[in-house]
């Protein structure tokens, strides 16, 4: 384990500042045998590096940080999602009429009227981007079966 210092240096009217960065640097023989340690110090903010034969291949770090900040983003994408299904134009409601639309990109991408072979053919291509899944048209039908009750 070794720390590693940088040192930017800027001038100011004649005056060196020096702005001093500690990080932790741990080989990954370190990291099997004192993960508890290193994540709880990690969880609490510190940044480490791991290393292999001495050159860095990972940062250890919160999670809670990037998380929070790449759920947010994703939410916000898919809300972007929504709003343009909700803006489809007449010419589109009246084409995909009762069937499921994606919307990626704020465009359809793709319909269907079984909506989990729709998304399962959306993630395929899109590989995790965020899309909405809608139904156009009237709310899906009730199927009423006498003789059973749902509770």
């Amino acid at each position: 384990m070794k720390a590693l210092w940088s040192l930017p240096a800027t001038r100011r009217r004649g005056s060196v500042v020096a702005i001093i960065m500690a990080t932790l640097s741990v080989g990954i023989r370190d990291l099997k045998n004192r993960a508890p340690q290193l994540v709880q110090r990690a969880a609490r903010g510190e940044r480490i590096v791991i290393t292999r034969y001495g050159k860095p291949h990972a940062v250890l770090g919160p999670a809670t940080d990037a998380r929070e900040t790449g759920h947010r983003a994703r939410m916000q994408a898919w809300q972007r999602e929504r709003r343009a299904f909700e803006r489809l134009g007449r010419a589109a409601q009246r084409r995909f009429a009762g069937r499921y639309v994606a919307v990626c990109g704020g465009r359809v991408v793709d319909a269907d009227s079984d909506h989990q072979r729709l998304f399962e053919r959306v993630w395929k291509r899109r590989h995790g981007a965020a899309f909405f899944i809608g139904r156009v048209g009237s709310a899906a039908p009730t199927v009423e079966m006498p003789g059973f009750v749902v509770e």
